[in-house]
């Protein structure tokens, strides 16, 4: 290694190898003194072997790790906003972070360790749902430190989640078909609203920014298009609309020069507004079971009619615009209200057995016949149709056993 100055300035440079291999390095000293030129550079080049023997961390690492998480995290913010990412994703992932690193007590990067972050978690009376956000939120900031070669590997992420099955807070659920004409009737001027949540699975803040221009009424298959920078996952969808649906839109006329309008200049209602109108017509927002009816259950009642009317689940996913078909099948579906019953009652009307087997007992000798049993006979044609009940043995029989069919007993 040496220095030198180059012609015209008056600065020193340096120039050096590692010891891994023939190439030269050159680097600035922006110093007049060669004695102090000299001294950098040795001091430079042993900082350099050290990361190359891994005795200490790259520079980047150890000057991210004497910088603030706060400095950090508005960095991050600041490009997430850049991303594009929405207002709340940003006002969620700031205030959340922050929270944490307050009452974490995490100051500098090396203060984030899973342990601080689990105890944490086991002091907090949130639903398991929010514990994993706040763990999503500070593993994304994380992941993007380390993307930005600020720390080596992010320390949460071995930090399993909460299990959230069967211990969700808020539990939504669908209308049933009376219910929803129910709310229409006393839904006024917000018909229009809930109609297109219902069916179209449009989520209330996707509906508020619709514009006029979104509405392609007058082609072959009327549409409502949810533009790419109003949805959830950033992706353009063009929604299919029911001619009820249509016939409503066509009656906004918009005034000259309001072309790309706002479908709802006056806004959308809001959850209060929408706990009145059920309360008018009798419906609980919050069952006995606890699960609750709000604007964002339209959605659910959305895909719930979609299974109910028998469309294919892949046609299904496609319409709810999810990522995977656990989401429309199970989380977005409620199945009380699917017709289990009448599905069953199909089997009456397959070529499986229609009959049962019934044994007689004659001096010890058994003799066993068919007979065709008329509950299921008449499954297919009444659903009320009384089961077959076995029960114990009959004094009055002997010990024979029996079988009791529409409260007739019958012994061999």
């Amino acid at each position: 290694m040496f220095v030198f100055k180059p012609k015209n300035s008056r600065y020193y440079r340096g120039r050096y190898r590692l010891s891994n291999g023939p190439r030269w390095y050159e680097v600035a000293l922006r110093v007049e003194q060669k004695e102090l030129a000299s001294a950098n550079l040795q001091k430079l080049v042993r900082e350099k072997e050290h990361e190359l023997l891994g005795w200490i961390p790259a520079k980047p690492l150890r000057d991210a790790a004497q910088t603030s998480i706060g400095d950090h995290l508005a960095e991050y913010v600041a490009d997430l906003e850049a991303q594009g990412a929405s207002k709340k994703h940003v006002a969620l992932s700031r205030n959340r972070t922050q929270r944490l690193c307050a009452e974490c007590n995490w100051r500098l990067l090396r203060d984030i360790t899973p342990d601080s972050f689990t105890r944490w978690r086991a002091k907090q009376n949130f639903a398991p749902k929010t514990c994993n956000a706040y763990l999503d939120h500070a593993s994304a900031f994380l992941n993007w430190m380390e993307k930005a070669s600020r720390i080596e590997k992010n320390p949460l992420a071995n930090v399993t989640k909460v299990e959230t099955r069967g211990r969700e807070r808020r539990v939504r659920r669908a209308l049933t078909i009376e219910q929803f004409n129910q709310l229409l009737e006393v839904s006024g001027k917000r018909i229009l609203f809930y109609m297109l949540a219902a069916y179209t699975g449009l989520r209330r803040g996707e509906v508020k920014a619709l514009l006029l221009s979104d509405l392609h009424l007058n082609e072959a298959r009327p549409y409502v298009l949810a533009r790419a920078s109003t949805t959830k996952n950033k992706k353009l969808a063009p929604l299919p609309l029911l001619p009820v649906l249509v016939g409503l839109l066509k009656a906004l006329h918009p005034k000259p020069g309001q072309a790309d309008g706002k479908v709802f200049p006056h806004g959308v209602p809001s959850a209060k507004t929408m706990r009145g109108d059920l309360a008018k017509c009798g419906i609980p927002a919050v069952d006995e079971n606890g699960r609750r009816v709000d604007i964002h259950a339209l959605r659910k009642t959305f895909c719930t009619f979609l299974h109910i009317a028998g469309v294919p689940q892949r046609i299904a996913q496609e319409l709810m615009r999810h990522s995977e078909p656990r989401l429309t099948a199970t989380v977005y579906t409620d199945a009380n209200l699917l017709p289990l019953h009448n599905e069953v009652q199909k089997l009456a009307r397959s070529p499986l057995p229609q009959t049962v087997p019934q044994i007689s007992v004659f001096s010890g000798v058994k003799v066993t016949e068919s007979v065709q049993t008329p509950a299921l006979a008449a499954a297919s044609e009444s659903p009320e149709a009384s089961q077959l009940v076995p029960i114990c043995p009959s004094a009055e029989s002997g010990g024979g056993g029996g079988i009791r069919t529409h409260g007739t007993l019958r012994h061999a």
